[in-house]
């Protein structure tokens, strides 16, 4: 399944439930080498959470890493946010690059956004 929606340019995998253990092996599946990164921030907004009382941690942990995923299911759009980051941090882009490298990054942003019902 995988190889023939990478193939069709479509999602590597279906967009996870919002949850922890979702998230983890989709990013596990599309993305391992973010998955260490996943793990030490979950331990973080955990014991921030802990610490407060207050589960806006957990909750901006769950966003920014479902946010994450809906970006790298889809290999093109991976590859046009890395190409728009690029652009955007060569101080040799031109005023036109930069601004359209940012309008790219926006909306590859809103788009992942929306997929998680923000």
């Amino acid at each position: 399944m995988t190889a023939q929606h990478a193939e069709d340019g479509g999602p590597l995998i279906p967009q996870p439930a919002m949850t922890r253990e979702a998230l983890r092996d989709a990013v596990r599946r599309i993305d391992m080498a973010s998955l260490a990164a996943l793990d030490r921030e979950c331990n973080e907004a955990f014991d921030r959470a802990a610490e407060t009382g207050a589960i806006n941690p957990l909750r901006f942990f769950l966003i920014k890493w479902a946010t994450h995923v809906a970006i790298h299911r889809w290999p093109a759009r991976t590859a046009a946010l890395r190409e728009a980051e690029r652009i955007a941090g060569d101080p040799a882009s031109t005023e036109k690059e930069f601004r359209a490298a940012m309008d790219t990054t926006s909306r590859i942003l809103a788009e992942a956004q929306r997929e998680i019902g923000l």
